[in-house]
C-alpha cells in the first residue's frame, strides 16, 4: 500500500518569495529562480525535519515553466547590453532547481521535471504511476510530486507527498488500476486541493483521478 502523507497548496506573490524563504531558511537563498524558491518552500512544508535525511524523489511538473527567466535573458541576449551573466541561464533551466534544494533536503536523490503544453491541464496520474512504482520497488522511502508555476501575478504549488508507510496524521491510502468510473475527478493543476478538501469531508470514502493522458488506468485514493 502507498500513503499519501501530505496534500496542500501554496500560493506567494512574486515580491514575497524572498521574504519566505529567508524565514524557512533562517537565511536568503540567492540567485534561485522563482520556481526554485517555491520548490523548496513546497518540500520543507512536505517533510518533517526528522524525514528530510530520508532517500527522496522529487517529481514536479509545470505548465509555464522558467519562461519569466527565459524572456529576461533573451531580453538581455538580444536589447541589452552586454553578455548575460551564468547564473541568469541557469534559471532558465528547471532541472537545476535540485541542486539549490538538496543542501536543505539532505535526502533528495533524484528529481525530474516535466513540462506540460496545455493550460488547465496537468498529468498527476503519470507523478502518481511513477513514485508509487518506486516506492514498491523501494528505491525511496518517500517521493514529492508537486506541480509548479510562476507568473507576474503570482507562484503557485500544489503538492503531494507519498511514502510506504503512513504518517500518524494522514490515512490515505492511494491505488492504481484498471477501474471504470463515472464518478471522478480531473487531472488539474490544483487536484491536491481538491484531494485536501474531500480529505476534510465526511462524506464519501473514496476519491478518484482519472487523467485524459491514461485514460485506461485510474487513481484511487481510500481513506483507511
Amino acid at each position: 500500500m502507498i500513503y499519501i502523507n501530505a496534500a496542500f497548496t501554496q500560493q506567494h506573490a512574486p515580491a514575497e518569495l524572498p521574504a519566505a524563504v529567508r524565514a524557512a531558511l533562517g537565511k536568503p537563498l540567492r540567485r534561485a529562480s522563482a520556481l526554485t524558491q517555491l520548490a523548496l518552500l513546497g518540500a520543507l512544508a512536505s517533510l518533517p525535519a526528522e524525514r528530510r535525511s530520508l532517500p527522496t524523489a522529487l517529481l514536479w511538473q509545470s505548465t509555464r515553466g522558467p519562461r519569466l527567466e527565459t524572456r529576461a535573458m533573451l531580453d538581455e541576449v538580444c536589447a541589452g547590453a552586454g553578455e548575460p551573466m551564468p547564473f541568469e541561464f541557469l534559471a532558465t533551466q528547471p532541472a537545476l532547481a535540485a541542486a539549490q534544494i538538496q543542501p536543505f533536503l539532505p535526502g533528495l536523490q533524484s528529481a525530474m521535471h516535466f513540462p506540460l503544453d496545455t493550460e488547465g491541464v496537468a498529468h498527476w496520474s503519470l507523478l502518481l504511476g511513477l513514485a508509487s512504482n518506486w516506492l514498491k520497488e523501494g528505491r525511496y522511502a518517500q517521493v514529492l510530486c508537486a506541480h509548479l508555476d510562476s507568473s507576474p501575478g503570482g507562484a503557485e504549488g500544489h503538492w503531494l507527498a507519498l511514502g510506504a508507510e503512513p504518517l500518524e496524521n494522514r490515512q490515505i491510502g492511494l491505488h492504481i488500476g484498471e477501474v471504470t468510473c463515472n464518478d471522478h475527478l480531473p487531472d488539474t493543476p490544483d487536484f491536491p486541493n481538491h484531494l485536501a478538501n474531500w480529505l476534510q469531508q465526511a462524506s464519501s470514502s473514496r476519491l478518484m483521478l482519472l487523467s485524459p493522458g491514461t485514460p485506461q488506468l485510474t487513481v484511487e485514493f481510500a481513506r483507511l
